[in-house]
């Protein structure tokens, strides 16, 4: 248990001082990184990678397609495992021995 922690257990410990509250440092010394200023630190535009970034093989892409297809005509985000086992079964695949 920590030093400054209140030994009556019964006490909120929401009802102590905030440490959070105001400046901690204690000298003004410049800061090489300033990491609270709420920016992004990398530089640059951010880039999300799009499908053609990807080698796939067409029955991958089949199958993302066939996703999609269920995704839009049922208005559900997720499938469940249970759909994806069926929208496989639909697409010709079967359980080997």
């Amino acid at each position: 248990m920590s030093e400054d922690a209140p030994k009556n257990p019964d006490i909120d410990r929401r009802s102590s001082s905030d440490r959070r509250q105001g400046e901690r440092r204690q000298d003004e010394q410049p800061v090489d990184t300033e990491r609270r200023s709420g920016k992004d630190r990398r530089s640059g535009p951010r880039r999300k990678r799009s499908m053609n970034q990807y080698d796939m093989s067409a029955e991958v892409l089949e199958f993302i397609n066939a996703i999609n297809r269920f995704k839009s005509s049922t208005g559900r985000s997720f499938p469940t495992w249970s759909e994806v086992l069926e929208i496989l079964m639909g697409l010709g695949y079967e359980k080997r021995s």
